[in-house]
């Protein structure tokens, strides 16, 4: 009651989120190193995830891309995300605003 999204329904989301960043090694899919990482992951010297772009902005708009549906199939399109943003350290970080954001 009050609770624009129950909080006990975001162990899933940090499942993803673990999965995908948590002590991983992320690259562009056309990386010239790619199957150096590739025999590396294979070899589980590093676990490899293989994203289009690994720009803090593109990686914001990939965590977009899979928590808005989440949370809009969770809400009953109660609550919709309208932004993310993503840090690599204090100094870098990205922006994806939804792309009907007011």
């Amino acid at each position: 009651m009050g609770f624009g999204v129950d909080f006990g329904d975001f162990s899933e989301l940090k499942t993803w989120f673990d999965q995908w960043f948590d002590h991983t090694t992320l690259i562009n899919a056309d990386d010239p190193e790619r199957a150096l990482f590739e025999t590396l992951h294979a070899r589980k010297i590093i676990d490899l995830r293989i994203l289009p772009n690994v720009s803090m902005e593109r990686t914001a708009e990939f965590v977009f891309q899979y928590v808005d549906p989440w949370i809009r199939g969770r809400t009953d399109q109660r609550v919709v995300v309208l932004e993310v943003e993503c840090r690599e350290n204090n100094k870098n970080a990205g922006r994806y605003l939804a792309p009907d954001h007011p």
